[in-house]
Protein backbone atom coordinates (compact mmCIF):
# COMPACT_ATOMS: atom_id res chain seq x y z
CA UNK A 1 0.00 0.00 0.00
CA UNK A 2 2.76 2.41 0.95
CA UNK A 3 4.60 1.72 -2.32
CA UNK A 4 1.41 2.36 -4.29
CA UNK A 5 0.88 5.71 -2.62
CA UNK A 6 4.48 6.75 -3.31
CA UNK A 7 4.16 5.64 -6.94
CA UNK A 8 0.95 7.61 -7.41
CA UNK A 9 2.55 10.63 -5.83
CA UNK A 10 5.52 10.28 -8.15
CA UNK A 11 3.22 10.44 -11.18
CA UNK A 12 1.91 13.77 -9.93
CA UNK A 13 5.43 15.15 -9.79
CA UNK A 14 5.86 14.69 -13.52
CA UNK A 15 2.57 16.33 -14.53
CA UNK A 16 2.79 20.03 -13.74
CA UNK A 17 -0.87 20.91 -14.34
CA UNK A 18 -2.15 17.97 -12.24
CA UNK A 19 0.41 18.71 -9.56
CA UNK A 20 -0.60 22.36 -9.21
CA UNK A 21 -4.28 21.47 -9.18
CA UNK A 22 -3.79 18.67 -6.65
CA UNK A 23 -1.63 20.75 -4.29
CA UNK A 24 -3.55 24.00 -4.69
CA UNK A 25 -3.78 26.28 -1.66
CA UNK A 26 -4.24 29.89 -0.58
CA UNK A 27 -1.81 32.62 -1.60
CA UNK A 28 -2.72 35.02 1.20
CA UNK A 29 -2.95 34.93 4.98
CA UNK A 30 -2.76 37.64 7.64
CA UNK A 31 -3.08 37.58 11.42
CA UNK A 32 -2.73 40.18 14.16
CA UNK A 33 -3.69 37.65 16.89
CA UNK A 34 -6.57 39.80 18.12
CA UNK A 35 -9.19 37.03 17.97
CA UNK A 36 -7.50 34.56 20.33
CA UNK A 37 -7.07 34.20 24.08
CA UNK A 38 -5.15 30.91 24.24
CA UNK A 39 -2.80 29.08 21.88
CA UNK A 40 -5.26 26.26 21.15
CA UNK A 41 -7.60 28.80 19.54
CA UNK A 42 -5.04 29.29 16.74
CA UNK A 43 -4.80 25.56 15.97
CA UNK A 44 -8.18 24.54 14.61
CA UNK A 45 -8.80 21.68 12.13
CA UNK A 46 -8.25 22.06 8.39
CA UNK A 47 -5.62 24.81 8.85
CA UNK A 48 -8.35 27.38 9.39
CA UNK A 49 -5.82 29.60 11.14
CA UNK A 50 -2.39 28.06 11.91
CA UNK A 51 -1.27 24.49 11.34
CA UNK A 52 1.02 23.43 14.18
CA UNK A 53 3.68 24.54 16.67
CA UNK A 54 7.20 23.30 17.37
CA UNK A 55 8.14 23.15 21.05
CA UNK A 56 11.13 20.87 21.17
CA UNK A 57 12.41 21.59 24.68
CA UNK A 58 10.33 21.12 27.86
CA UNK A 59 9.42 24.58 29.12
CA UNK A 60 9.35 26.25 25.69
CA UNK A 61 6.02 28.07 25.44
CA UNK A 62 3.91 30.11 23.05
CA UNK A 63 1.27 32.36 24.59
CA UNK A 64 -1.17 35.03 23.48
CA UNK A 65 0.21 38.10 25.23
CA UNK A 66 -1.50 41.39 26.06
CA UNK A 67 1.43 43.07 27.83
CA UNK A 68 3.56 43.66 24.72
CA UNK A 69 2.12 44.15 21.23
CA UNK A 70 2.87 46.09 18.09
CA UNK A 71 -0.73 47.02 17.29
CA UNK A 72 -4.14 46.23 18.71
CA UNK A 73 -4.26 44.47 22.05
CA UNK A 74 -2.38 41.19 21.55
CA UNK A 75 0.72 39.53 20.11
CA UNK A 76 2.26 36.06 20.25
CA UNK A 77 5.04 35.52 22.78
CA UNK A 78 7.67 32.83 22.11
CA UNK A 79 9.68 31.89 25.22
CA UNK A 80 12.36 29.38 24.30
CA UNK A 81 15.40 27.83 25.91
CA UNK A 82 18.83 27.78 24.38
CA UNK A 83 20.34 24.71 22.76
CA UNK A 84 22.75 22.98 25.12
CA UNK A 85 22.31 19.29 24.27
CA UNK A 86 21.57 17.20 21.23
CA UNK A 87 18.02 18.56 20.74
CA UNK A 88 17.82 21.84 18.83
CA UNK A 89 15.60 24.28 20.70
CA UNK A 90 12.60 25.41 18.64
CA UNK A 91 9.63 27.53 19.66
CA UNK A 92 7.61 28.47 16.58
CA UNK A 93 4.27 28.41 14.78
CA UNK A 94 3.67 27.36 11.17
CA UNK A 95 1.06 28.03 8.49
CA UNK A 96 0.94 25.15 5.99
CA UNK A 97 -0.94 24.08 2.85
CA UNK A 98 -0.36 27.34 1.03
CA UNK A 99 0.81 27.30 -2.61
CA UNK A 100 3.63 29.36 -4.11
CA UNK A 101 5.05 28.03 -7.39
CA UNK A 102 7.96 28.47 -9.80
CA UNK A 103 7.98 31.99 -11.26
CA UNK A 104 5.84 33.48 -8.50
CA UNK A 105 7.00 35.97 -5.87
CA UNK A 106 6.06 35.41 -2.23
CA UNK A 107 6.40 37.95 0.56
CA UNK A 108 6.49 37.21 4.31
CA UNK A 109 6.09 40.16 6.65
CA UNK A 110 5.89 40.40 10.44
CA UNK A 111 6.80 42.65 13.35
CA UNK A 112 9.35 41.17 15.77
CA UNK A 113 10.47 42.14 19.27
CA UNK A 114 13.63 40.33 20.41
CA UNK A 115 14.31 40.87 24.08
CA UNK A 116 17.75 41.15 25.69
CA UNK A 117 21.25 42.25 24.75
CA UNK A 118 23.14 38.93 24.87
CA UNK A 119 24.97 38.07 21.62
CA UNK A 120 22.86 35.93 19.31
CA UNK A 121 24.56 33.49 16.96
CA UNK A 122 22.38 31.44 14.63
CA UNK A 123 18.96 32.41 15.87
CA UNK A 124 16.40 31.67 13.14
CA UNK A 125 13.30 33.86 12.82
CA UNK A 126 11.40 32.84 9.64
CA UNK A 127 11.34 29.74 7.45
CA UNK A 128 9.90 29.32 3.96
CA UNK A 129 9.82 25.72 2.77
CA UNK A 130 7.77 22.80 1.47
CA UNK A 131 5.98 20.51 3.87
CA UNK A 132 6.51 16.78 3.53
CA UNK A 133 4.98 13.72 5.13
CA UNK A 134 7.90 13.56 7.54
CA UNK A 135 9.70 16.79 8.35
CA UNK A 136 9.81 19.40 5.60
CA UNK A 137 11.34 19.82 2.18
CA UNK A 138 14.43 22.02 2.00
CA UNK A 139 13.77 25.73 1.79
CA UNK A 140 15.12 29.04 3.04
CA UNK A 141 15.20 30.87 6.36
CA UNK A 142 16.20 34.13 7.99
CA UNK A 143 19.15 33.74 10.35
CA UNK A 144 20.45 36.21 12.90
CA UNK A 145 24.24 35.88 13.08
CA UNK A 146 26.25 38.32 15.18
CA UNK A 147 22.97 40.23 15.49
CA UNK A 148 22.80 40.76 11.71
CA UNK A 149 20.22 39.15 9.44
CA UNK A 150 21.15 36.89 6.53
CA UNK A 151 19.29 34.42 4.32
CA UNK A 152 20.31 30.78 4.72
CA UNK A 153 19.40 27.97 2.34
CA UNK A 154 18.54 24.46 3.50
CA UNK A 155 19.66 23.12 0.13
CA UNK A 156 23.00 23.51 -1.60
CA UNK A 157 23.23 27.27 -2.12
CA UNK A 158 25.47 29.81 -0.38
CA UNK A 159 24.03 32.11 2.28
CA UNK A 160 23.04 35.60 1.19
CA UNK A 161 24.62 38.22 3.45
CA UNK A 162 24.21 41.96 3.72
CA UNK A 163 26.81 43.99 1.85
CA UNK A 164 30.05 44.22 3.80
CA UNK A 165 30.54 47.60 5.42
CA UNK A 166 26.89 48.61 5.30
CA UNK A 167 25.35 45.86 7.45
CA UNK A 168 22.62 46.82 9.88
CA UNK A 169 22.18 45.11 13.21
CA UNK A 170 18.72 44.00 14.24
CA UNK A 171 17.30 46.46 16.80
CA UNK A 172 16.77 44.77 20.16
CA UNK A 173 14.16 45.51 22.84
CA UNK A 174 11.94 47.30 20.36
CA UNK A 175 9.56 46.40 17.56
CA UNK A 176 11.09 45.96 14.12
CA UNK A 177 9.35 45.06 10.87
CA UNK A 178 10.86 42.31 8.71
CA UNK A 179 9.70 42.00 5.10
CA UNK A 180 11.14 39.13 3.08
CA UNK A 181 10.40 38.76 -0.62
CA UNK A 182 11.46 35.80 -2.77
CA UNK A 183 10.92 35.19 -6.47
CA UNK A 184 10.86 31.43 -6.86
CA UNK A 185 13.09 29.78 -9.45
CA UNK A 186 14.78 26.41 -9.82
CA UNK A 187 17.29 28.11 -12.12
CA UNK A 188 19.41 31.20 -11.54
CA UNK A 189 16.46 33.50 -12.20
CA UNK A 190 15.26 34.04 -8.65
CA UNK A 191 15.59 37.12 -6.48
CA UNK A 192 15.76 37.67 -2.73
CA UNK A 193 14.96 40.96 -1.00
CA UNK A 194 14.86 41.75 2.70
CA UNK A 195 13.71 44.95 4.36
CA UNK A 196 14.32 45.87 8.00
CA UNK A 197 12.05 48.68 9.19
CA UNK A 198 11.45 49.63 5.58
CA UNK A 199 15.14 49.78 4.65
CA UNK A 200 16.32 47.36 1.97
CA UNK A 201 19.25 45.43 3.49
CA UNK A 202 19.46 42.51 1.01
CA UNK A 203 18.79 42.74 -2.72
CA UNK A 204 20.15 39.67 -4.48
CA UNK A 205 19.45 38.62 -8.08
CA UNK A 206 20.13 35.59 -10.28
CA UNK A 207 19.66 33.07 -7.47
CA UNK A 208 18.32 29.53 -7.28
CA UNK A 209 15.58 29.96 -4.69
CA UNK A 210 13.66 26.72 -5.17
CA UNK A 211 15.16 23.21 -5.03
CA UNK A 212 14.63 20.82 -7.92
CA UNK A 213 11.69 18.43 -7.73
CA UNK A 214 12.50 15.24 -5.85
CA UNK A 215 10.92 12.94 -3.33
CA UNK A 216 12.06 10.14 -1.09
CA UNK A 217 10.80 8.49 2.07
CA UNK A 218 11.69 11.14 4.63
CA UNK A 219 11.96 14.46 2.86
CA UNK A 220 11.02 15.93 -0.48
CA UNK A 221 9.79 18.88 -2.51
CA UNK A 222 7.16 19.29 -5.20
CA UNK A 223 8.87 22.30 -6.74
CA UNK A 224 6.95 24.80 -4.62
CA UNK A 225 6.77 26.31 -1.16
CA UNK A 226 3.73 25.84 1.05
CA UNK A 227 4.94 26.23 4.64
CA UNK A 228 5.69 29.53 6.45
CA UNK A 229 7.13 29.46 9.97
CA UNK A 230 7.52 32.32 12.47
CA UNK A 231 8.93 32.85 15.94
CA UNK A 232 12.06 31.13 17.21
CA UNK A 233 12.24 28.61 14.36
CA UNK A 234 15.56 27.41 15.82
CA UNK A 235 17.92 28.71 18.49
CA UNK A 236 21.54 27.76 17.90
CA UNK A 237 22.70 29.75 20.93
CA UNK A 238 22.94 28.35 24.48
CA UNK A 239 21.00 31.34 25.82
CA UNK A 240 17.22 31.46 26.33
CA UNK A 241 15.37 33.89 24.05
CA UNK A 242 12.09 35.75 24.36
CA UNK A 243 10.49 36.91 21.10
CA UNK A 244 7.16 38.58 20.36
CA UNK A 245 5.58 38.46 16.89
CA UNK A 246 2.66 40.55 15.64
CA UNK A 247 0.91 41.55 12.42
CA UNK A 248 1.94 38.59 10.26
CA UNK A 249 1.22 38.76 6.53
CA UNK A 250 1.90 36.09 3.88
CA UNK A 251 1.09 36.84 0.25
CA UNK A 252 1.87 36.33 -3.38
CA UNK A 253 2.87 39.69 -4.85
CA UNK A 254 3.69 38.71 -8.45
Amino acid sequence: MKKAVIAAFGVLLFCGCSKEKYFDGPEFYTDGFENYNVLDSLLLPDDLYWSYTQLTIPGNTITVDTARKHSGNKALKFDGAGTTGETLSKCSITKQHMAFWEGETVRLSAWYYVEGIAPLEWLFLMDLEEQAAIGAGPGMRLALVNNKLRVEFKFNQPDILQNTGTELELPRNQWVQLEWEVKLSQKKKGTVKLWQNGQLIIDSKDKITLPKDFIYSQQGTKGMYSSCEFGMTANGTPDPVKIWVDDVRIERVD
